[in-house]
C-alpha cells in the first residue's frame, strides 16, 4: 500500500495545534446527496399506514490538503467512520456509496370486537467494514529503513477503502396483537408483542482487527432473536 508516512524520530511527539482555514492549503469539501421520501395514510375504515425511504450518498475529500500537509491528522467529516485523514490513511477521497433506508408501519383495529393489529418494519445497510492491520515495526522497517518513531511496536493500517464493503443488511419486522377490554369507566389494553418476528439474526457487528488466517469479521453481536413480550395497560 504506498501513500503511507512515519514521522522522523526526531519530531516525534511533537503537537503543532495551529488552526487554519485549509483552503491555504488545497480544496477541501463534503457533501451529501440524497432523497427522502415519506408517505402516510389514514383510511376510514381505521387502517394507517406510514412508510418511506432514505436513499444518498456521503462523499468527503481532503486529498489535495494531503499532499501539501501529508503530516496531516484530522477528521474530514463530522461523524463519518473512517474518513480520518492522517500518515497511515491513504484514504483522503472518501465515497460511501449509496446506501437505502426503507420503512413502515402499520395499524388496524377491527371493529365490534377492538382488536388491534400494529407492525413496524425497517431495513437498513449493514454495518461499514474495515481491515485494521496491526504493522509491526519490524515489517515496517522493510520500508522505511528504520523502526517506527517513538519506539512504536506496531502501526495500525486500515487495508480496504472506507465505504467499500458492509456488511450483513439489517431487516427487522415488529408485530403487535391488542386486545381493548372496556369495564365502565375503566379501559385495559392487554397485548401481545412479537420483537424480530422473521428471528432475523443479522450481523450488527463485526471484528475489523485484520490478522492472516485470523478471526477477521467475524461476527461480534448479532440481532436479539425472536422474543415475545405479554403486557396490559389500564386507564381509568
Amino acid at each position: 500500500m504506498s501513500g503511507l508516512y512515519d514521522v522522523v524520530p526526531g519530531k516525534s511527539g511533537q503537537i503543532n495545534n495551529l488552526l487554519i482555514d485549509s483552503s491555504k492549503y488545497g480544496e477541501e469539501y463534503q457533501y451529501f446527496n440524497g432523497l427522502d421520501f415519506t408517505l402516510s395514510m389514514r383510511l376510514r375504515n381505521g387502517l394507517t399506514i406510514s412508510g418511506g425511504s432514505s436513499t444518498g450518498q456521503t462523499v468527503a475529500d481532503a486529498c489535495a490538503v494531503r499532499a501539501n500537509l501529508p503530516e496531516l491528522n484530522q477528521g474530514i467529516g463530522a461523524g463519518l467512520v473512517g474518513s480520518t485523514v492522517n500518515t497511515v490513511s491513504p484514504y483522503c477521497h472518501v465515497a460511501y456509496g449509496v446506501l437505502t433506508q426503507l420503512r413502515g408501519l402499520g395499524s388496524y383495529v377491527i371493529p365490534k370486537i377492538e382488536v388491534q393489529f400494529s407492525g413496524v418494519f425497517q431495513s437498513k445497510p449493514g454495518a461499514l467494514l474495515a481491515a485494521n492491520y496491526a504493522v509491526p515495526t519490524a515489517e515496517a522497517a522493510r520500508t522505511l529503513g528504520r523502526p517506527l518513531s517513538g519506539n512504536a511496536p506496531n502501526v495500525t493500517v486500515n487495508l480496504i477503502e472506507p465505504g467499500s464493503r458492509y456488511g450483513d443488511r439489517i431487516n427487522q419486522l415488529d408485530f403487535r396483537v391488542a386486545k381493548i377490554l372496556k369495564y365502565g369507566r375503566t379501559r385495559t389494553m392487554v397485548g401481545i408483542d412479537l420483537f424480530n418476528s422473521l428471528n432475523s439474526n443479522a450481523i450488527l457487528t463485526y471484528n475489523n482487527a485484520f490478522v492472516p488466517n485470523g478471526t477477521w469479521l467475524q461476527p461480534v453481536t448479532i440481532l436479539t432473536g425472536r422474543l415475545v413480550k405479554i403486557s396490559a395497560e389500564i386507564t381509568f
